[in-house]
């Protein structure tokens, strides 16, 4: 499996031919770093490959749950979810399960392109829990593949659709003919879970020669690893850089969610977004105005400070 640039996995399959000890995967660990872990060896069948026999893969986005909070909110991340908010969230997620047409979800594929079809199984968020004063939910995805940008853009539509910047309306008009920008959601909570070999498993686990591709004897160890190395990591990155509380505020109010023909390029006004970028323009020019008055003000004070030395300033 592959991954976008900066997302990590927990459970990679790997497969090679190779000549195994007994202290295999305690040699190989000795010259990884902590980070990189090899958990298990099983024996396959002779022309297994990892990527094309694989049955479904599972990604895990690990989300402050301020990003579900309304628009109309003015928020931090002091922010909780309410008794109904993750089920709000799950009833937006659940539209995605079946099979569509994936084409905005992506760059290079066009409206119906069969290449673009995918089908969900599962797409949920996790109950809350709390982390270094902010809470968090786990976004479980489980599909049989996926294409480069789409499952942060899943998640970016969701979190749209959730906060009240567009409609389910939206996301039905995405599978259709017409050209929708869709936002991508920051890539720092995105880690692969698992890749699923239920084909596999089902011939020819158990006939007496190879195992079945899971994780059961490894779980324990997984879990620890995930918590020690990926998610502890995703929220201290967002303690400090505040990715997915500047892509709300930066990046999420400009998208207009308009329907447009695919080879066009011209974007539809939106108040939101008009607002949003005025409020930059303002910005800017408050800074421009506060650098030059600070600049006046030096230059004041060169000048006095000359006057009273009596030199030229």
């Amino acid at each position: 499996s592959r991954t976008d640039k900066g997302v990590s996995a927990a459970r990679m399959v790997v497969s090679l031919k190779m000549l195994q000890e007994d202290d295999t995967i305690e040699k190989v660990n000795n010259v990884l770093p902590s980070d990189i872990r090899l958990q298990h060896i099983v024996r396959v069948t002779k022309n297994f490959n990892c990527q094309s026999q694989a049955d479904a893969r599972t990604y895990l986005y690990l989300t402050p749950t301020f990003a579900f909070s309304p628009v109309t909110e003015v928020i931090n991340e002091g922010w909780r979810c309410g008794p109904d908010t993750i089920t709000d969230v799950n009833n937006v997620f659940k539209h995605y399960l079946g099979v569509h047409y994936y084409h905005n979800y992506t760059s290079g594929k066009l409206p119906m392109e069969p290449s673009s079809q995918r089908y969900i199984m599962e797409f949920e968020a996790g109950q809350p829990f709390e982390r270094q004063g902010m809470e968090w939910s786990v976004v479980r995805v489980k599909g049989q593949s996926f294409m480069l940008h789409q499952i942060r853009k899943m998640v970016g539509l969701g979190i749209s659709i959730v906060r009240g910047h567009t409609s389910l309306k939206t996301l039905d008009e995405a599978w259709g003919m017409k050209r929708i920008d869709i936002p991508r959601a920051p890539g720092l909570g995105l880690m692969l879970d698992q890749i699923h070999y239920d084909r596999y498993n089902k011939r020819f686990a158990g006939d007496g020669v190879h195992e079945g591709l899971g994780w059961e004897g490894q779980m324990d160890v997984v879990e620890k690893f995930k918590d020690d190395f990926i998610f502890s990591d995703i929220i201290e990155t967002e303690g400090k850089e505040k990715s997915m509380m500047t892509w709300m505020g930066d990046v999420l109010p400009l998208h207009t969610f308009t329907p447009r023909h695919f080879e066009s390029d011209v974007h539809e006004p939106s108040p939101l977004r008009g607002a949003s970028l005025k409020a930059k323009r303002e910005e800017k020019e408050m800074k421009n105005a506060n650098s030059k008055e600070n600049q006046a003000a030096i230059n004041v004070d060169i000048v006095d400070q000359a006057v009273v030395e009596n030199v030229p300033a």
